[in-house]
């Protein structure tokens, strides 16, 4: 039998006999396997992505009784037991990925079960394959964001739609899914032509017929309410006066935009790295509507393939957000896909997309997080829990973040705002580590130009020294026979290093411990630099620093 036999079955018909080994569901299942053993093997050696770490950095928050937002941050409740386990922060986050790469599974699953409403066994399986090989999906699709827990909610809700029966059950399982998509990431409401498609789609096939009809309305109502239930329970921990509509209002205005997509190069990639995939999409609506499949059925692919165009309109189209979006849009092409399989077999499409992945598996840097994970571990043995520091995502869950996560749109607030905040939490609190992970914070210690305020600049600059890898300890150099006066903004007890100094008309031996108040101090030098540092004869580990990349592009 060739492949000519795989055909998209009526929405009605009897499944169709089931095909040889050439055009059976083993070559599809097969790869599908090997890439998730790929992506169990990357979740303990692909590097965290900044994005991860402040996930979990809100996670390991709201162990310390702290909840600052009410909306997209759910995953701190379901994760709550995190922070109880042993080891560092990248520990738990490879800990975390492991749930999320059973988010992944579960999408494909849904995927699988959509894709069955349409076409065969063998070519629904196929369709999972295309969301897995792709090379954004391969390679941030088990990561620990909002991405694989909402995806694969909305997924499985999309499937109870197509395929369940619409009584109480399936119908309330579809509320939850939906309300708990929505608390997890506001992006939920991204996926509405998807499900306006199917529900079109479920209409028409029921003659649109008003118990239907009411049926799922029933089934939205029951979803806004459990949403505003889980809402209520969730921020009923707040900590701050925080208003999740004022935050809704804030993310919209920056969620959209009109011109040149300000992430056009990932869209490149993520076309390049799922080269198949890419066409088939292109060539799906032609595809669809071509097709002798029902009204109702071509309006509910059609609707899944609609966020394919989100990139267009929608700003925040990092490369995890292909996780996202390409999960409805694989289900969409399944009959170009079938018409492709007329003219090619199903092993060489399999093997194609099995091959172009295992090349993307090939290249993963593997050594990142081993610098990532001796960050943190250095970080949060040097300082007591809790302790406050600057960096840029919240890279160490240990200590307290004390300046807000460095993003475009953080910086572009912050100078618009004109407000030193840096310097002004100094003033007002110690914060006796600064972690240069980021270009922003290494541009203002280098006296680069630094998109920082001036005031912030200096402040980091003439407050910090370094001292092992990106770690920064609060400190001050001087030059051998110096007399300075000098203003301190951190606070508490520092180390005499390099030589004797006189500081403050005290004589201190180099070693000795000296506590310095927050405010001019004059310092007098030897023959020796000098170097006060904060803390208690604080030493860098014996391991120097491998001198690498911290973290790894998309």
């Amino acid at each position: 039998m060739t492949a000519q036999a795989i055909t998209a079955p009526h929405m009605d018909s009897k499944p169709a006999a089931r095909l040889p080994l050439a055009g059976s569901a083993v070559w599809p299942a097969a790869a599908i396997g090997l890439l998730l053993a790929f992506q169990l093997s990357m979740v303990f050696t692909r590097a965290i992505n900044w994005d991860e770490f402040w996930f979990y950095y809100h996670v390991a928050d709201f162990a310390r009784d702290n909840l600052a937002q009410p909306l997209q941050s759910l995953h701190v409740r379901l994760f709550a037991w995190l922070p109880g386990m042993s080891g560092s922060g990248v520990d738990k986050i490879v800990t975390a990925r492991l749930a999320m790469l059973g988010c992944e599974m579960v999408t494909l699953g849904a995927i699988y079960a959509i894709a069955r409403k349409f076409v065969e066994r063998p070519v629904a399986l196929c369709a999972a394959l295309l969301y897995l090989s792709a090379g954004f999906v391969l390679q941030h699709g088990f990561s620990f964001r909002t991405d694989p827990m909402a995806t694969a909610a909305l997924m499985s809700a999309l499937a109870l739609l197509a395929r369940a029966r619409l009584a109480v059950l399936p119908l309330a399982a579809f509320a939850l899914l939906v309300a708990a998509a929505g608390l997890i990431t506001m992006k939920a409401v991204l996926f509405a032509p998807a499900f306006l498609g199917l529900a079109w789609m479920r209409w028409s096939e029921d003659r649109f017929a008003v118990a239907t009809a009411l049926r799922m309305v029933a089934a939205g109502i029951a979803a806004i309410g459990a949403f505003a239930a889980l809402y209520w329970w969730h921020s009923s921990a707040l900590t701050e006066a925080t208003e999740g509509t004022a935050m809704a209002a804030g993310a919209s205005r920056w969620m959209f935009f009109l011109g040149v997509p300000p992430y056009w190069q990932m869209g490149v990639k993520a076309a390049l790295t799922a080269p198949v995939l890419t066409l088939l999409a292109l060539a799906a609506p032609f595809a669809i509507w071509r097709s002798e499949l029902s009204r109702g059925a071509k309006w509910g692919l059609t609707g899944l393939w609609l966020p394919l165009l989100l990139p267009l309109f929608y700003t925040n189209t990092a490369a995890y957000f292909y996780a996202f979006m390409l999960a409805p849009v694989t289900v969409s092409v399944v009959i170009a896909l079938q018409a492709a399989l007329k003219r090619y077999s199903l092993r060489l499409i399999v093997a194609v997309l099995a091959v172009m992945a295992t090349g993307i598996f090939a290249i993963e840097d593997r050594e990142a997080i081993d610098r990532q994970r001796a960050v943190v571990e250095t970080a949060e043995a040097l300082l007591p829990a809790g302790t406050a520091y600057f960096d840029h995502n919240g890279m160490v869950p240990g200590l307290d973040k004390a300046n807000w996560l460095v993003t475009p749109a953080a910086l572009e607030a912050y100078r618009r705002n004109g407000t030193p905040t840096y310097r002004e939490t100094m003033e007002s609190r110690p914060v006796p580590m600064l972690l240069a992970n980021d270009a922003t914070i290494e541009a203002a210690l280098e006296d680069r130009y630094s998109p920082l305020l001036p005031a912030d600049t200096a402040a980091l600059r003439d407050n910090y020294v370094s001292f092992w890898g990106p770690i920064h300890i609060a400190g001050r150099e001087f030059a051998p026979g110096s007399d300075t006066e000098v203003a301190m903004l951190v606070p508490g007890t520092y180390t005499v290093i390099g030589g004797p100094a006189v500081i403050d008309g005290t004589s201190h031996a180099s070693g000795s411990l000296v506590e310095i108040t927050r405010g001019m101090h004059r310092v007098e030098t030897g023959e020796h630099p000098l170097r006060l540092q904060w803390g208690d004869n604080l030493a860098p580990p014996a391991e120097g620093w491998d001198d690498g990349e911290l973290y790894v592009g998309f």
